[in-house]
Order: structure tokens, then C-alpha cells, then sequence
């Protein structure tokens, strides 16, 4: 007689996601599309146009989930990206990457004056500034991963160990949901600031998510396009001082890094913005909150540059790249330096920064110009916006037909 032995470990989902670096590997969105299916993305799945429309994230989304390979196009990982949680995450991510490319070109320009000119105290003031701008904004950014590594709110069902916490670690759904979630938000990044610096996005999330020591960007870099060392001023602004170096087990990243920073004095209201309804904000933490959660349409009004976010949607074409006429080919030949001790410092420039913007720069208010202290922590919230629910449904319909498709195809090919 023959005894069987089974398991008590549930059994994993045949259709469950492998290892991120099995499945992802390389990951190709789409440059460009063909007529038939610009006119089919049109049809069935580009937002309704509306009277003086403008860009918002939705349409970001929906470019980038057109153009996303098959690979990454799962059911939870379109419900994921239709949460306000995650549109806050997205929107915090967009400001700071804008930001950070406009600070680092001006920190080129600044390394390269300061090879004829004498460094003063003001420039360091001034560098400090911007040093406290670009932690600020990753603390807007860390408060939103907080909430998804942990499964607080709406990330609650996106947990690694289910809704409740109890269950076995799922690891390779976490994995998977972890890497696609970047490698789709550098391209919602990537396109919402106007196609620009793409390596340079990449490169910078990366890091803040996961350090330099996990840095997949940089470890794929060969040789040729490796960046080149930074000044020690650079550093400085660009990567901040709230940093720590340990072993690899205990490595956190620059996000965690910022929350738990003791050597600078972080606004506790922070952590509440565009969540917690504070009766009165300084200009400087407004900005930030508009930022966040204003709607894209009042964008402009209140002078936010959040990329091409809150612009005329009749500026560009369906991929949402700017409608332009002939450009001028002389002009990738521009700011070129004939000295040879400025090349390491204008080679961190890319060609695609040297055009005009289309946005403008960010301008953060000063900290403590107006600032006001709360004599009791409020207890009221905003009244939570729901994402598009149209949109989400009608990109579970497509993956549906997808899937039906695949099933068909390879029925009759039994």
C-alpha cells in the first residue's frame, strides 16, 4: 500500500508572477503607434474630450498603459494605479523629478561658473536652499510609499501578506507589483515633463527607492554612458545629508532615510498634506498640497508647474507630445564647449534639456516666511476623490479581450 503525502502549504496560483528580474527584464513601452491604432485608442480608450480641456494624469496613464508591453499588464496592477492614494504617490513623484532635473541643471551651470569665479557664503546659502527643497519633496513622496509598503488605506489589498496580514508572504506577487509600479511610473514621469532626460528620471528613482547599492538603473550603464562623477557640491544639494551608510541587510533607502532624518526640523503637517484639512498652511506647504491633490484644470490658475500637467490638451497629439512645427536642426549643436575642464561638467546636460521648456520652472515659497503654529492637531479630512472609474473599467475590458484573444488563438492552434 502506498501512502500519499500532501502538503499543507497552499498551492500558488499558476497564473501568479515569477521573480521580477525573471519576467520584467527589459521593458519596452511603445514610441510611437500606427494610424489603425491611434484611431482605435481614440475609439475605446482615450478620455472623452471636454469644453477648455486639459492634460491630467488620466491621460498620462492611459498613454502609458496603451504603450506598455503585455508583460506588465495585469488586472491589479490598473486597479492599483486608479487609487487616489496612488495618484498622490504619481503626482509627488512627477513634482519632485521636475524639480531635481532643475536643480541639477542649475548645478551644472553653477560648477562651471565656478571655475572662473570665486565661491561666496551666499552660494552656499543658496545651495542649502535647494538642498531643503529636494529633501521636502522626497518626504512627499516617502509619506505615500510609507502608506503602500505597510498596506495602510487603499493599499491595504496590495499587501505581500493579504488585507489582514496573516497570510504567507507573497513575495514574488510583491516583487513583481513592486517593479512594474517603477518601471510605470518613470514613464508616466518620463512623459508628464515632456519627454525629457529620460536616463536621468530613471537613474534618480531608482535611487530613492532602492539606494545606489540596488540601483538596477546605474548597474545596467556600460561604460560609455556612465555618469560622470559629481562635485562635492552636487552631492551635497542632489543627494542630501540625511544618508546612511551601512551594511546590506541594514540599508534603508533615501525615502526612509528622509522620515527618519534627525539632523533637520521636518513640518509634522507634511505628512498630512492633501489628506488632513488644516485650517490655515503656509504659502510654501500650499504649494506642496496643490501639488498633490488640486485638480488639474486649477493648475495654471495657481501658478503650480506640475510638468505638462493642467496645459491645453489641444497642444498636443494623441501620445500627448507637443504639436510642433519644423524644428531647427542647428539647435542640438547648441551650448557646446570648446574647454576641455568644463567637459566632464556639461556632459551631465542632455541634448533634450537644451530645448525650451514647456512648463515652467518651479518656484517654491521660501520656509518660515509665513508660517503659523496649530494650537491642536485637526481632525478633519478632505472628502476623498475618487480616480476615473471609467477609465479603469475600460482598461479591465481591454485586458479582458486580450486575454480572450490569446485563449482563442492558441485553441486552434491545438
Amino acid at each position: 500500500m502506498v501512502s500519499c503525502l500532501f502538503s499543507d502549504i497552499p498551492m500558488e496560483s499558476p497564473e501568479a508572477p515569477q521573480l521580477a528580474t525573471a519576467i520584467l527584464g527589459s521593458v519596452a513601452f511603445k514610441e510611437d503607434i500606427d494610424l489603425n491604432e491611434q484611431n482605435r485608442f481614440r475609439k475605446r480608450m482615450q478620455r472623452k474630450p471636454e469644453p477648455n480641456d486639459v492634460v491630467t494624469l488620466q491621460d498620462v496613464k492611459d498613454v502609458v498603459l496603451f504603450t506598455a508591453p503585455l508583460k506588465i499588464f495585469k488586472p491589479y496592477i490598473i486597479n492599483m494605479l486608479h487609487l487616489p492614494a496612488t495618484e498622490r504617490l504619481l503626482r509627488a513623484l512627477i513634482f519632485f523629478c521636475q524639480y531635481h532635473l532643475q536643480t541639477s541643471d542649475t548645478m551644472t551651470k553653477r560648477a562651471i561658473e565656478q571655475l572662473t569665479k570665486i565661491r561666496t557664503e551666499k552660494s552656499e546659502i543658496v545651495e542649502m536652499q535647494f538642498m531643503d527643497d529636494l529633501e521636502d519633496l522626497r518626504l512627499l513622496i516617502a509619506k505615500e510609499y510609507s502608506n503602500l509598503i505597510k498596506g495602510s488605506g487603499e493599499f491595504g489589498k496590495y499587501h505581500h501578506m493579504g488585507p489582514s496580514k496573516k497570510s504567507r508572504s507573497m513575495y514574488r506577487r510583491e516583487s513583481f507589483l513592486f517593479e512594474t509600479f517603477l518601471r510605470i511610473s518613470i514613464q508616466i514621469i518620463w512623459i508628464a515633463l515632456g519627454r525629457k532626460s529620460f536616463n536621468e528620471i530613471e537613474f534618480e528613482v531608482h535611487r530613492i527607492f532602492k539606494s545606489n547599492l540596488y540601483n538596477s538603473a546605474e548597474h545596467r550603464l556600460t561604460s560609455d554612458n556612465k555618469r560622470p562623477e559629481m562635485t562635492p557640491n552636487e552631492r551635497q544639494v542632489l543627494l542630501g545629508h540625511c544618508l546612511h551608510v551601512k551594511h546590506k541587510v541594514d540599508t534603508l533607502s533615501p525615502l526612509m532615510n528622509e522620515v527618519h532624518c534627525s539632523k533637520r526640523n521636518i513640518d509634522y503637517r507634511m505628512y498630512g498634506l492633501g489628506i488632513v484639512k488644516y485650517p490655515r498652511l503656509s504659502s510654501r506647504l500650499t504649494y506642496m498640497e496643490y501639488a498633490l491633490s488640486l485638480p488639474e484644470k486649477l493648475l495654471q490658475q495657481q501658478n503650480v508647474s506640475l510638468g505638462i500637467l493642467g496645459m491645453p490638451r489641444s497642444r498636443f497629439d494623441i501620445l500627448l507630445r507637443e504639436i510642433t512645427g519644423e524644428t531647427d536642426s542647428s539647435s542640438s549643436n547648441l551650448n557646446k564647449s570648446t574647454s576641455r575642464s568644463t567637459k566632464s561638467a556639461t556632459s551631465r546636460k542632455k541634448s533634450t534639456q537644451e530645448q525650451l521648456p514647456i512648463y515652467n520652472n518651479i518656484v517654491l515659497p521660501l520656509r518660515g516666511s509665513d508660517e503659523e503654529l496649530l494650537s491642536e492637531f485637526p481632525r478633519e479630512s478632505y472628502p476623498q476623490t475618487p480616480c476615473d472609474d471609467v477609465q479603469r473599467k475600460k482598461w479591465l475590458r481591454r485586458y479582458l479581450r486580450i486575454v480572450n484573444k490569446h485563449r482563442s488563438q492558441n485553441t486552434k492552434t491545438k
